[in-house]
This record gives C-alpha cells, structure tokens and sequence, in this order.
C-alpha cells in the first residue's frame, strides 16, 4: 500500500464516505429527521470537492480515460441530485417514470466509484465494496415494513 498517492487515498476516503453518508440519509428518512437528513445530504454534495482534487490528481499521474469517465458519471449523479433536491425541488421520486432514470444513474455512479477503487488498491476496494453494502442495507432498512401506495 505504499505506492498509493495522495489522491488515491483521497479518493478511497471519499468513495467510502458517498457511500455512508447516503446510508447515513437513508437512516434518517426512516426515522423521520429532517435536520439530519438534510445535514448528511449537505456533507455528501460536499464529498465533490475531494473528489474532484482526486480527479485533477488523476489526470496528473495518467491514470485511464475510463477512470475519468466514471468520475464523470459519479460528478453526473452528484449535480443531478443537487439540482433536482435542492435547486428546483423537484419531488422525482414520487412517479417511476422520474425515479428509474435516476435510480440507474446512482448505480452507475456507485459501480463506478467500487471500480476506481479496485483499480487503486484491490484491498483498499474492500472497504468501498462493504460501505456499498452498509448503504444497500439501510436501504432495506428504509424499506422494511413501509406499505406500498398506489
């Protein structure tokens, strides 16, 4: 592990963090917190700034066209959510035909971050991989026991 960069360490560091911080919101929706619902979401748009000094660190050190290209589907997803929750407020989760787009782009970007990281460092990847997991699971916790509306 010595021969990670900075930014490779910064990058492992913030893909974790995406991934805990929205299991951190999910969480928070289930117990009905607004204040902490509100305050992960701030902390995780936040998560862009080390990330893009990860991407600048990346392109500096040649890392592949693909790695920037799935930082950009990370960077997509993040202004996708910042615009439509926190610009124009947009309710999209209510109609499926809003939702699934959004769904597959937050996919690709939590894909893309488990693939960057492996790229990094195949152990370090672990630690992206089960806060993905910690993330699936308070989403299955948001879930559990709520009553499907029509």
């Amino acid at each position: 592990m010595d021969s990670l960069t900075a930014f490779d360490w910064v990058f492992i560091i913030s893909a974790a963090l995406f991934n805990l911080l929205i299991a951190g919101i999910f969480i928070a929706q289930k117990f009905n917190n607004e204040t902490y619902t509100k305050n992960f979401g701030i902390a995780w748009l936040l998560l862009f700034f080390p990330l893009l000094a990860a991407f600048i660190g990346f392109l500096v050190n040649g890392k592949p066209a693909w790695v920037f290209i799935c930082l950009g589907v990370v960077f997509v997803y993040m202004l996708v959510e910042f615009l439509l929750d926190y610009v124009f407020k947009f309710n999209f989760r209510k109609s499926w035909l809003t939702h699934a787009p959004y769904i597959v782009l937050e996919y690709a970007a939590l894909f893309s971050l488990i693939a960057i990281a492996i790229d990094i460092n195949k152990p370090l990847s672990w630690v992206v991989a089960a806060c993905f997991w910690l993330l699936m699971g308070s989403l299955i916790f948001l879930y559990a026991g709520k009553k499907k509306t029509a």
